[in-house]
């Protein structure tokens, strides 16, 4: 049991004061204080190494809070609920001594630190290492050893101002699948759901504690069938005083089977804070109030001192990821997005992923690879390829696998992790939009074989024509699939994969990465095969230009998931907007047009590049109806290339929106 600290003369007033009055009427109330961070991944100091860019939140901004805190409550808890040590460099420093981030969360005093799923990344000496340079309690219930006893505590009773506080402790219970390419990172343990754990733990607490508190990495949504903290706190609030989560990155403030459930986002966004108020009856607490809410830390100034004290860490952690590795000759992604929201990477093949895919198929010497875009904005620029690029492109500390599949594996495969990421197609639609229920993460694009996703089917059924060296794929055809090691724990899991069936074991892909370009003799260089592409969608609503100008404006914006995560959720839809009234009513001939039906394509038996319809290198004279996108199609066979008209016809064209009947354009060389 610990003691929050009492100055010595509040002390001795406190002590003179009851030695004078035998009762107060002060004595039978009383608040109690929380504090949680999560999901910090390294944010110490306000800076994201990897995009070169200051950050408007971060540990320091959330020092700044905990501090004005304590200046009202002395005596509150500070928790934090997990992925602390991985990300924005934070691990290049692991050996230190304490860990820096360790470091960052004894110089804040924490009470109680949740084990996250990331703290597992680096191998299980590293865990215990932090474990014991943290001065606070280190808590995670639901991790067993093989004699069948916790690994850690699964609570502590904190004694705040005479009022027994328990908080309990769980951490995400996919360890095994996240890592099971290496089970030594998590020491062989088992791990039980938060659900299970969280009744097991009520009833050890039963009569021990006035307040109890959940501090679990854990989302409201759970994952592979795994109820969520949503159900959790469905199932036992009556039993909770607070819930304090993490994991999913979200913002959450609500209240869930009458107990308040929180979770701060990521690095630094916000400090979660409960207060309860206490009234003492017959001898026992009980909770008469209860003010919970999310301090958001883009309002206030980084702590100084908390700066002063890890400055160092800034300046070596600015100086690893500026240190330059090679050459990129042509910037990879231009324009990153395809309309403001929706990012160009996701609906095309793109060059970036292609050379991720390009490296782990090297390193394995794989048949087939798949890769995904873990950050909308990842890109490549012409200009120096710095240490940081390799973390910009690939932010997490993945390891590399090589596993043999069948034909019939690898197409299941594809329609798991690509074809259920799109929305299906309706009539009317101007863009191609993401499943919210799927983080972009959890898409992946495949290299080594040509497919298509067909979205105006359901899902199960969007991959076709899919082709390996110019033929379909048998079933029973074998191949080495490069993948990372997440994503072969999900699908082992997911039974797609066997464990049996693994013939490489590597490093981390980002090092690969970076060790690819630092051999290369000339400027990295973008390269795209263009072996896949969406088809089932006619995007050609008689509006579609002036919705996409009004994007562009602003005045109509593309939706994103309501935690914030996952971009273009919902697709632009001519008829749904003009019922909304946000357009004006069609006239004249398209007043009777009805958006046709989406024809499936039918894929070549080779690398599906586009065909265009049209010579390039010549002039061509606008007519009714065109758009940048259309004419760009007609020529490249693709859309998404009318920046490269655009940028030709700058001299005439003054607004991309914009463009004339009559107006001959230049139409460059792609």
């Amino acid at each position: 049991m610990k003691m929050k600290k009492l100055s010595a003369l509040l002390l001795a007033l406190v002590m003179a004061v009851s030695l004078a009055v035998p009762a107060l009427a002060a004595d039978e109330t009383q608040t109690v204080t929380i504090l949680q961070t999560s999901d910090l991944h390294g944010m110490v100091n306000p800076y994201d190494y990897a995009s070169n860019k200051a950050s408007k939140t971060s540990m320091a901004h959330a020092a700044a809070i905990i501090a004005a805190e304590r200046k009202t409550d002395p005596n509150l808890l500070l928790i934090d609920t997990g992925d602390a040590t991985q990300a924005n460099y934070i691990q290049e420093f692991k050996d230190q001594v304490p860990d820096p981030m360790i470091d960052a969360m004894n110089y804040l005093d924490y009470d109680a630190w949740t084990l996250g799923n990331h703290e597992f990344n680096f191998g299980f000496n590293y865990v215990e290492k932090e474990i014991k340079e943290f001065k606070g309690v280190t808590l995670a219930g639901n991790i067993y050893q093989k004699d069948g006893s916790r690994w850690l505590n699964a609570y502590q009773i904190f004694d705040v101002n005479g009022v027994k506080v328990a908080v309990f402790g769980i951490d995400a219970p996919h360890i095994p699948i996240w890592e099971k390419s290496d089970p030594t990172h998590y020491n062989n343990m088992t791990f039980t759901t938060p659900m299970e754990e969280t009744g097991k733990i009520l009833k050890e607490l039963d009569g021990k504690a006035d307040v109890i508190i959940g501090s679990v990495h854990y989302g409201l949504d759970g994952e592979y069938n795994t109820p969520g903290m949503r159900e959790v706190a469905e199932t036992y609030g009556d039993k909770i005083d607070a819930l304090f989560i993490g994991h999913a990155h979200s913002k959450v403030d609500e209240t869930i089977g009458g107990v308040p459930v929180l979770e701060p986002g990521s690095n630094g966004q916000y400090v979660s804070k409960v207060t309860l108020s206490l009234t003492k009856k017959n001898g026992s607490w009980d909770v008469t109030k209860t003010d919970a809410g999310l301090i958001d830390c883009s309002t206030v100034t980084p702590d100084a001192a908390f700066l002063a004290k890890f400055k160092s860490l800034d300046e070596k952690s600015k100086a690893l990821a500026a240190k330059q590795v090679g050459q990129v000759g042509k910037t990879f992604l231009d324009p990153v997005e395809l309309l403001p929201g929706i990012p160009n990477a996701i609906l095309q093949d793109n060059p970036v992923l292609d050379l991720i895919n390009q490296v782990q198929m090297k390193k394995v010497g794989a048949d087939v690879s798949l890769a995904a875009l873990f950050d909308a904005s990842s890109n490549l620029e012409k200009g120096p390829f710095l240490n940081r690029d390799s973390v910009k492109i690939y932010k997490y500390d993945n390891t590399l696998y090589g596993v043999k599949v069948t034909g019939k594996q690898l197409k299941a495969i594809m329609e798991q992790q690509a074809g259920s990421f799109f929305n299906q197609y309706k009539a009317g639609d101007v863009t191609i939009s993401f499943n919210p229920d799927i983080r972009m993460y959890n898409y992946d694009e495949f290299a080594g074989v040509n497919y298509e996703i067909n979205i105006s089917k359901p899902v199960g059924s969007r991959i076709q024509n899919v082709t390996y060296k110019g033929k379909p794929l048998s079933d029973t055809q074998t191949l080495v699939l490069a993948l990372n090691n997440y994503r072969y724990g999900g699908l082992v899991n997911a039974g797609l994969l066997n464990e049996t069936d693994v013939v490489y074991e590597g490093g981390a892909i980002r090092d690969m990465i970076t060790d690819y370009v630092a051999a290369l003799k000339t400027p990295l260089m973008p390269q795209c095969d263009n072996n896949w592409k969406i088809v089932g969608a006619d995007l050609n609503d008689p509006q579609k230009d002036l919705i996409y100008a009004k994007v562009r404006s602003g005045e109509l914006s593309v939706p994103t998931s309501e935690d914030g995560r996952t971009p273009n959720v919902a697709s632009l839809n001519g008829p749904a907007l003009r019922a909304a009234g946000k357009l004006p009513a069609l006239t004249g001939k398209d007043a009777g047009t009805t958006p046709a039906p989406a024809t499936p394509v039918t894929a070549p038996t080779t690398t599906p590049v586009a065909t265009p319809v049209a010579t390039v290198g010549g002039t061509y004279t606008v007519k009714s109806g065109d758009c940048l996108w259309s004419i760009s199609q007609q020529f490249y066979g693709t859309g998404t290339k009318w920046t490269v008209i655009y940028k030709a016809n700058t001299a005439i064209i003054k607004n991309a929106d914009d463009i004339q009947i009559g107006q001959v354009l230049a139409i460059p060389a792609a």
